[in-house]
């Protein structure tokens, strides 16, 4: 009998993108290297899944919506995170967005959202924002509210 997701855990993330060719071109080019492989790439969505994190996936926006602008800062998605198990893995990731020629937002280095924490941010064809992150577990934070 296969074990099922805990409860709370993400079954699925779809994005909506204005270059479907181009969007899954994009996204194939790395989410194999997170553990991701591709399980449906038809005409109007595409799907990555990773069988400790659910899926990934892609689909056409509508026509008339499809030249509509992303705002990051507008109510709505803001960013996604990916873990790396080490700042050499966030480095090596870095190599391949630049080899890529990917809009690099910041290149890899440490913040202070965490004790240790150490990230690179780039964008996706449609300005949405992607990281991957280096964040030891477990994590406690530093401004806990009772």
């Amino acid at each position: 009998m296969s074990q099922q997701p805990a409860l709370g855990t993400i079954h699925h993330f779809y994005f909506c993108v204005s270059d479907y060719k181009k969007s899954i071109e994009f996204y194939d080019s790395f989410l194999p290297k997170l553990g991701y492989k591709m399980i449906r790439n038809n005409d109007r969505y595409s799907t990555w899944v990773n069988q400790s994190l659910g899926q990934f996936g892609i689909t056409k926006a509508k026509e008339e919506y499809k030249d509509i602008q992303h705002t990051r800062y507008a109510v709505g998605y803001h960013h996604l995170a990916w873990n790396a198990t080490s700042k050499e893995e966030v480095d090596k990731f870095y190599e391949l967005l630049v080899e890529k020629n990917y809009k690099i937002l910041d290149a890899p280095k440490d913040y202070n959202y965490a004790p240790v924490y150490y990230a690179v941010f780039w964008e996706d064809p449609d300005g949405f924002k992607l990281e991957l992150c280096y964040v030891p577990f477990p994590y406690e934070s530093e401004n806990k509210q009772e």
